[in-house]
């Protein structure tokens, strides 16, 4: 049998694990960048909370100037956070798509194997006869 489609098929069925091996990373990191967005959104809503609160009692201008620069800054964490977010979604899409390919390339490459072998197979059935 001619070792060159098994040798072919070794190399798919790495590409396939590397590939599942980069959607995995992709993900997790979809994962983390959105764990930190809800973070940064309840940090948010909590202290939009507590300005509110200092609004109605006495309260001094600093506290104010506090609590709004605090309040600026988490919303640009946020547009930070987004754009890595939307980064990272498109990484993993592209990371899916070469898995599938990938897998694509490995089904391929089987079945070129089992061809091959069934080919072998009838070469030596005819020798036999």
């Amino acid at each position: 049998m001619n070792r060159t489609w098994t040798v072919l098929q070794q190399r798919a069925e790495t590409a396939t694990q590397e590939a599942q091996g980069a959607v995995q990373t992709a993900r997790s990191k979809v994962t983390q960048l959105e764990a930190s967005l809800a973070h940064i959104e309840k940090l948010k809503a909590d202290y939009l909370e507590r300005y509110s609160i200092a609004q109605k009692e006495a309260h001094s201008i600093s506290d104010n100037i506090a609590y709004r620069r605090f309040i600026d800054h988490l919303n640009g964490l946020r547009h930070r956070v987004m754009v890595q977010l939307s980064g990272a979604q498109k990484g993993l899409e592209a990371t899916q798509v070469a898995l599938a390919m990938a897998r694509s390339e490995q089904a391929k490459m089987e079945a070129m194997v089992e061809r091959e072998a069934r080919n072998d197979a009838a070469d030596e059935a005819k020798k036999d006869q």
